[in-house]
């Protein structure tokens, strides 16, 4: 219950009630502390005056009893002096007397005050009568006076002072009586009291601090937990407060984290496996590369001695020309240099076919480069770049060779025809010699043609020998990008997670991996694709994408 409730509220609720408690004892202890001080009000004010008040009174009476005796026995010279003093004392007497009639309080007392008033006015009238005989001098019957009923008055009033001085004592005992009974009732209470808040106090301390200690603990705890990488803590947050606020916040906290940290460590697994196949295909285009290079130069080498024979070619051809116009016996030799020009021009078709067949494993190249850079992704971009120039020189090439062979059949069919002409009618060596200049027009023309597929191969080698480095250098990049992933492997590591799905998603991922690099191995291009390794949150990534190629696409010359 005390969960749902905010901190605040029960620290000011607890304070409150404290405050509460402690003013209901201020109010109690007040209340007695105006009880106690009612009954010393009564001893200090009412018992202790009167009984100073019968003192006095005592006093007076028996002052004005010994002067009486005094003026009995004086000389008659002091009886005025003894009856003025007499006097005097009477007046205090009335004075003490005026002043206990205030201090009254009950009907009882004032009962017995009348009574001791009247044994005052009888004493003092028979004190008059005492003081006038003794100024006259009849001094024993101012002794008679005084013996009797002067005697029975005094003793009255004696005794009634007496009972009056008893009931202000008895009234002060019973007021120090209650004033002790009201503390002894007021300390018990007020120890109960304290006692009561003390618990009570103690109880909702306890409460309070053992409902926000015991979930900042937990909440330590899962901070101590969380920093040690176990993500498989789980947090109560059914409180409502401040504290359970600030659990449910910590367990969000942690399944966010924990969903990012699979997130994150299915990412490094598809990472390391797709950077070990773009290794592999780096390495693969590397190895490519270099044989495309070397066919290249191969290319170059048999297109400089397919100049040379061309070159050679033209020079007989103009030789020829030169001797069909001297004279007609020469017509057997012209049959020899036109047979020897048909075997050149046959070599120059087998040089030719053999310039098709590279152009042809070129444009094969071109397309494996192409395949092998799309697959590299956003690495080999600059590859298909270069594959597309490949392909473009290739097809040029193609071209070329395709003109250079219907030339060099055209060639060889016109010198087997002057064969067979100059073989079967001399006078027509004139018209053979003007074929033979077509011949050396043509050579001239398959020369300048032959040069610039020589030009283009040259260019074809240094964009091989490119690639080939650049090829090397992704290689070197996938080595590198395969180190951080299995770093970041590493580093992921140091957390432990709840489920076991993102490992069995990052699993099948390898597998799969793992099957498209056997593929590439084989030299069979496989579309790869890695599935999401945390469902909803890592999208498809495709790893390596080969198109599917049709060698029917690529003409043959």
């Amino acid at each position: 219950m005390l969960k749902n409730i905010r901190i605040g509220t029960k620290l000011f609720g607890s304070f409150l009630i404290v405050l509460a408690l402690l003013a209901g004892l201020g109010v109690f202890a007040l209340a007695k502390l105006a009880a106690v001080n009612a009954t010393t009000l009564v001893v200090t004010g009412d018992s202790m005056p009167s009984v100073r008040a019968i003192l006095f009174a005592n006093a007076h009476m028996n002052r004005i009893r010994s002067l009486e005796f005094k003026a009995v026995i004086a000389e008659a010279s002091e009886v005025a002096a003894v009856d003025k003093e007499a006097t005097a004392k009477i007046a205090d007497l009335e004075r003490v007397d005026a002043e206990y009639a205030k201090l009254i309080s009950d009907p009882e007392e004032r009962a017995q005050f009348e009574a001791y008033k009247a044994d005052v006015d009888a004493f003092i009238a028979e004190h008059a009568k005492i003081m006038a005989l003794a100024l006259q001098n009849k001094d024993a019957e101012a002794r008679a006076l005084i013996e009797g009923e002067s005697l029975k008055h005094y003793s009255a009033m004696r005794a009634a002072c007496g009972k009056l001085s008893d009931k202000a004592i008895g009234d002060g005992n019973a007021a120090a009586a209650a004033a002790a009974a009201t503390y002894e009732s007021a300390r018990g209470w007020i120890i109960g009291m304290i006692a009561a808040c003390s618990a009570l106090a103690l109880v909702m301390a306890f409460a309070i601090t053992r409902g926000i200690t015991g979930p900042v603990r937990v909440a330590v705890d899962a901070a101590n937990r969380l920093a040690e990488g176990d993500l498989t803590i789980r947090l109560d947050a059914s409180g409502k407060d401040e504290i359970g606020q600030l659990m449910r916040a910590m367990d969000g906290m942690v399944s966010k984290l924990s969903l990012v940290v699979t997130e994150v460590n299915g990412g490094a697994e598809a990472l390391a496996g797709a950077s070990e196949e773009v290794s592999a295909t780096a390495q693969s285009l590397s190895q490519a590369a270099s044989e495309q290079a070397a066919g290249v130069e191969e290319t170059s080498a048999s297109m400089e001695q397919m100049t040379a024979s061309i070159s050679q070619n033209t020079e007989n051809a103009k030789v020829t020309d030169g001797m069909a116009t001297k004279a007609s016996s020469e017509a057997s030799e012209g049959g020899e240099a036109v047979k020897a020009t048909v075997v050149a021009m046959k070599q120059i078709a087998q040089k030719i076919g053999i310039i098709d067949d590279i152009a042809y494993q070129t444009n094969l190249l071109a397309l494996n480069a192409a395949i092998e850079a799309a697959r590299a992704g956003e690495h080999g971009k600059g590859f298909a770049v270069v594959a597309a120039e490949v392909r473009k020189l290739a097809e040029r090439s193609q071209v070329a060779a395709e003109e250079i062979a219907n030339v060099a059949s055209s060639s060889v069919e016109l010198a087997e025809k002057a064969g067979r002409l100059l073989d079967a009618i001399v006078p027509n060596i004139r018209k053979t010699s003007d074929l033979v200049q077509e011949i050396t027009a043509a050579s001239e023309e398959q020369s300048s043609g032959v040069g610039q597929i020589n030009a283009a191969i040259v260019q074809l080698s240094q964009t091989t020998q490119q690639n080939a480095s650049s090829s090397e250098e992704l290689a070197a990049t996938a080595e590198e990008m395969s180190s951080q992933a299995e770093q970041l492997q590493q580093t992921m590591a140091f957390f432990k997670l709840a489920g076991v799905g993102a490992v069995a998603h990052v699993r099948a991922a390898n597998t799969t991996i793992a099957a498209a690099r056997k593929s590439a191995a084989r030299g069979k291009p496989t579309p790869v694709r890695v599935k999401s390794v945390v469902p909803g949150r890592l999208s498809a990534a495709v790893v390596s994408d080969g198109a599917d190629v049709d060698e029917n696409d690529f003409g043959r010359f």
